[in-house]
């Protein structure tokens, strides 16, 4: 039986997850010879490879040391590339002093302004007094909410000057707390305690991201667009969905509730900085597809309402081996939908990605050009549905602004049969070696097979999914369909927690055909 193109969108979706990797340099640890063995000897590498911490002069890190406010502004200075200072100098801070730029930018961006007029640099810094300034560091406000600390014993010891902002923190899911349930306000924090923290939260790596929520970073004055390694958006008339892929691993996907034209779209894609691929200046391409087969104006809300009612859930993927963990949070927002997919563990998601990224391989092509190739012996299996090649070709996506060619190249390649269910998985796909994805002149191809799965997703929806697109009368109708399953998806995914989350593992070895 021969199926539609709708259906094979499920292995291009495939393929762009298991094939994007966004990868940063490795560099030599500085190797401080006091945090040999400390609980926090990784973390403090990683932090000073980032250039954003540093040790004494006689060469050693003392981690748990308290961290004095100068030192405090110096590590804002670094992590926010602050260049500007404030108009204003503080009596006590000297302008010869190691740490006035420091000061001086800090005071500047409103992250740490002092006590009205000292600025206290060797004064030992609070817990308390941490993560107000972190808070204002990451953008976090009084979100006009009930302050609710609860959750830790001592929640109550926190003063009244801190209370909003830390209890943001801790619905924003950016503080934890310790181990024992507790955040001990008043006691000052040690250096290293400071970097946990900091490598605890899900936008760590990128701060000024995390600030940029309106395109750009209102402190070190970044802009959402050199924050940026992906872009993919669908554009029709006004109207545009699109996904942002940030150097922090972190992804955002905006829909607004808008009816769109549906009938005609454009397809962008732009990556840049991304050193797995090879890829550092910006490199962009358009399709234009003029007759998609659809009519109407669906109104996005509708289609995919749960995007805007979304609040919070959890993915954990394994790739290779290495784990990673994605909180995604929404807005609520009746208007425009956020969607953010942020990782807990930067080190833990970067491993993961190293780990992807060291199966692609990447060239490029005197063209601009954009196409998806699935190498033949590729397939996907929901349940009992199993799509595969009926021929031993590969199936190459690349005439996107002909639908009517399109769906007759997919027709002459593939099929769906009956199969007998995976029953520890859900969903099973596999991309065969040689399975690629161009994006103007770059290329990346997969050097060995991969085995993607995914379990914890709505069961029902998916079931029968494939043979309900390859039944649809329409393009029209099987586009509702597909989204309709996406829209199931998002629902399904809300409300996961980080103990039971919806689940992907990603392998790499040959696989039988």
């Amino acid at each position: 039986m021969k199926t539609t193109r709708i259906v094979s969108i499920f292995l291009a979706v495939a393929m762009i997850f298991s094939m994007f990797a966004f990868a940063v340099s490795a560099e030599e640890t500085a190797g401080f010879p006091d945090i040999k063995g400390h609980w926090a000897e990784e973390i403090i590498n990683d932090w000073a490879d980032r250039g954003v911490v540093n040790g004494y002069p006689d060469g050693n890190f003392v981690p748990d040391g308290s961290l004095t406010r100068a030192e405090f502004a110096q590590i804002v200075k670094n992590l926010l590339a602050l260049t500007e200072k404030a108009d204003k100098d503080f009596p006590d801070v000297a302008a010869k002093a190691w740490y006035y730029d420091a000061v001086m930018c800090a005071a500047k961006a409103g992250v740490m302004i002092g006590d009205g007029k000292n600025f206290n640099p060797d004064k030992k810094i609070t817990r308390e007094e941490a993560l107000l300034a972190y808070a204002r560091m990451l953008g976090i406000g009084d979100d006009g909410k009930e302050p609710d600390l609860s959750k830790f014993s001592d929640g109550k010891d926190v003063s009244d000057w801190a209370l909003n902002r830390i209890s943001a923190l801790v619905r924003e899911g950016v503080i934890v707390g310790n181990p024992d349930g507790k955040l001990y306000p008043k006691k000052n924090i040690t250096r290293a305690e400071f970097l946990a923290m900091m490598s605890q939260t899900k936008d760590a790596d990128h701060i000024h991201h995390f600030v940029a929520k309106d395109g750009s970073c209102s402190i070190c004055c970044k802009t959402k667009d050199e924050a940026r390694k992906f872009y993919l958006a669908v554009s029709s008339n006004d109207v545009t969905v699109d996904m942002d892929v940030f150097n922090d691993y972190s992804a955002v996907v905006t829909v607004p509730a808008k009816e769109v034209n549906a009938s005609n779209v454009s397809i962008t894609a732009k990556m840049q900085n991304v050193a797995s691929l090879g890829v550092s200046s910006a490199r962009e391409h358009t399709v234009e597809v003029k007759n998609t087969g659809m009519t109407g104006t669906p109104n996005l809300g509708d289609w995919l309402s749960h995007a805007f009612d979304f609040e919070s859930g959890y993915v954990k993927a394994t790739i290779d081996g290495k784990t990673c963990v994605y909180h995604v949070t929404g807005d609520q927002n009746k208007e425009l939908a956020t969607l953010r997919a942020s990782s807990l563990d930067i080190c833990a998601t970067r491993d993961a990605w190293w780990a992807l990224t060291s199966h692609v391989s990447s060239k490029t092509q005197e063209v601009s050009d954009s196409y998806i190739n699935i190498a033949n012996g590729s397939f996907l299996q929901i349940g009992k549905e199993y799509l595969c090649f009926e021929i031993e070709e590969d199936l190459k996506l690349d005439n996107f602004n002909d639908i009517a060619a399109l769906k007759q190249n997919i027709r002459d390649h593939v099929m769906l049969k009956d199969a007998e269910a995976d029953k520890d998985w859900q969903v099973v796909a596999v991309l065969k070696a040689g399975t690629a994805l161009a994006v103007s002149n770059s290329i990346a191809v997969l050097d060995q097979d991969a085995t993607i799965k995914l379990n914890n997703l709505p069961a029902k929806t998916l079931e029968t999914l494939l043979s309900d697109l390859r039944a649809a009368d329409s393009t029209y109708s099987m586009a509702s369909l597909l989204i309709k399953a996406v829209n199931d998806v998002i629902g399904a995914v809300n409300g996961t927690t980080e103990e039971a989350p919806v689940v992907v593992e990603i392998s790499f070895a040959a696989v039988e055909n």
